[in-house]
């Protein structure tokens, strides 16, 4: 009787847990990597950045827009800025908390924020009928 209600229990959990939230769907081909870097940058961003840089990356009165294509930075520049803060503008060190390819995902959102090749709003979200954005072929140029 024990067996049979934690059986019944268990694949009740498992239905709420798959039923919980959006599927993401990973776009076939060569830009599903990238594709899942960016989502994964996104959710990072939302996690630690969106509050001083805004939703979309494109700034508020505490932090830059980091869509200005003259302000465009470097992997290594965005790295090393992320990775060590900058405590003369007031933004702190994100090395405790975020690895280097965790911040590698946030540059590659922000990149193709400010390329312009993403929308704004949640990647899984604006591309054909509102389901995932597939990057455009040879995007980006390494």
């Amino acid at each position: 009787m024990i067996a049979t209600a934690m059986t019944v229990f268990l694949s009740t959990a498992v239905d709420v847990i798959r039923d919980a939230g959006p599927t993401v769907l990973v776009a076939q081909g060569n830009g599903s990597s990238t594709y899942r870097d960016i989502y994964d940058g996104w959710k990072w961003w939302h996690v630690y950045c969106y509050r001083c840089h805004g939703v979309d990356a494109v700034g508020t009165p505490n932090a830059p827009n980091l869509t200005d294509q003259n302000g465009k930075l470097t992997s290594a520049q965005f790295l090393k800025i992320v990775r060590e803060g900058r405590a003369d503008k007031g933004m702190q060190a994100w090395d405790k908390l975020l690895d280097d390819k965790q911040i590698g995902q946030i540059h590659l959102y922000v990149r193709a924020r400010t390329d312009k090749v993403l929308p704004p709003g949640r990647p899984d979200e604006v591309g054909p009928n509102r389901g995932p954005w597939v990057p455009p072929a040879g995007w980006p140029k390494r």
